[in-house]
């Protein structure tokens, strides 16, 4: 397959995920009324009207919603995007029974870690911070809220499952068939974890977004159904849950680092200064080069993004209290 085809295959992949994502959640802000939807949004706001509020109210109310559906929309795009690339990662990267075990054990580790995952998420949506009830007032019956947002951690868990797959794929590593090439590996496969913690980030970061957008359309029709400083609160759990699925992944490749370093930079037969000096300094750059130290702000750096929802979530909470 040459490249120019390659390409075409993976934009049919990336435009195929954010429709579907698209749709996904357009389906789940208007339910039933998924066609007729178009005409309701496509109004203005002036347009708008409700028995018992005054033009002023209805207009503000409507724009509010216009934007939280736009900002929804948004979201969906990017939770495509990252769902396309983590699934096609997900296929390449899915390691071969001779080189992490059987099938059956492979499977097996991550449907553990999926289902961890996902109860985890199960209890802090539903017991933690279960969602209220919401008075729609006159926009009921056109829109639902509870489903909206959904999507979002469709996409946040196959980037967690493909970082379980590259957790897989690194312990298989196999230094004796050469150094160079198993470094080199090694190194392209830190890349695509990267990558995948970036882009898993980004979809919790943006959700914080669409629930302040939300939060902002609700909180003027049904202001009885909101506690103070709920989306920072929702912002450290999806922090949580991004650092859980992180963290034994993080822990493996350091693993497989220290090996190859250690590998690549023998503990030196003379004992003597010099040699030793060598040995550390070599050491000190190899351990650079891998990103496997343990005390120092270049180890700190993937707990940027790790925190980008949870920091995002205050922020957002001190704009709020510095407009009121």
């Amino acid at each position: 397959m040459n490249g120019s085809k390659r390409i075409v295959d993976a934009k049919w992949w990336l435009w195929s995920f954010v429709l579907l994502f698209l749709c996904l959640e357009w389906w789940n802000i208007f339910g039933g009324n998924f066609f007729s939807a178009f005409a309701y949004v496509h109004r203005s706001p002036q347009s708008f009207s409700c028995p018992g509020w005054d033009a002023a109210k209805a207009a503000g109310d409507f724009f509010n919603f216009k934007v939280w559906v736009i900002i929804a929309l948004a979201q969906a795009v990017i939770w495509g995007t990252v769902a396309a690339v983590s699934f096609r990662w997900l296929v390449y990267l899915w390691p071969k029974p001779r080189a992490a075990g059987t099938l059956k054990e492979v499977w097996s580790a991550i449907l553990i870690r999926v289902s961890l995952f996902g109860g985890g998420l199960a209890f802090f949506m539903l017991y933690l911070t279960p969602l209220p009830y919401w008075d729609l007032g006159c926009f009921a019956g056109y829109i639902r809220i509870n489903l909206a947002g959904l999507p979002a951690y469709m996409a946040a868990g196959l980037a967690a499952a493909a970082m379980w797959v590259l957790e897989q794929r690194v312990y298989s590593l196999n230094p004796g068939a050469g150094l160079l090439a198993t470094t080199r590996y090694y190194l392209d496969l830190r890349h695509k974890l990267q990558v995948l913690l970036m882009m898993a980030s980004v979809v919790l970061a943006f959700g914080v977004i669409g629930l302040d957008t939300r939060r902002a359309f609700l909180q003027e029709i049904s202001p009885q159904s909101f506690f103070p400083n709920s989306v920072v609160l929702e912002a450290f759990e999806y922090t949580l849950l991004l650092a859980l699925a992180y963290a034994p992944v993080h822990a493996a490749f350091n693993i497989v680092g220290l090996k190859l370093r250690d590998a690549l930079v023998p503990v030196p037969a003379e004992d003597n200064f010099d040699a030793i000096h060598d040995w550390a300094k070599q050491s000190a750059e190899i351990s650079d080069l891998m990103q496997i130290q343990v005390y120092d702000w270049k180890s700190f750096g993937p707990g940027i993004p790790i925190l980008a929802p949870f920091l995002l979530g205050i922020v957002s909470d001190l704009l709020k209290k510095l407009s009121a």
